[in-house]
């Protein structure tokens, strides 16, 4: 086995057993501890749900979807629904 330095650049498939990496924890990281939204989470499929305190917001990511649209980002009431697929980066600071 090829030792890789910790920043050597490598491709895993499928992407979840990649671990969630900085910019998937970005986004929902302080939602769930500095918010108190409810997490979900199925470590063997890297599959994540957070609910909002109040119920009225849902965000899925789903990294194995078989559409490719690993978030999505719903409210409840009016309902609306945003859908991300795997080709949308997430920008870093």
């Amino acid at each position: 086995m090829t030792a890789y330095g910790p920043d050597d650049r490598v491709l895993v498939s499928p992407r979840y057993m990649a671990g969630a990496g900085e910019r998937l924890t970005d986004p929902i990281g302080p939602l769930i501890h500095l918010v108190g939204w409810t997490p979900q989470h199925d470590a063997t499929t890297g599959h994540v749900k957070i609910d909002s305190p109040d119920g009225g917001m849902f965000v899925d990511c789903d990294p194995v979807h078989p559409l490719g649209q690993w978030w999505t980002i719903m409210h409840h009431e009016p309902y609306w629904e945003v859908q991300f697929s795997r080709q949308t980066l997430l920008a870093a600071p």
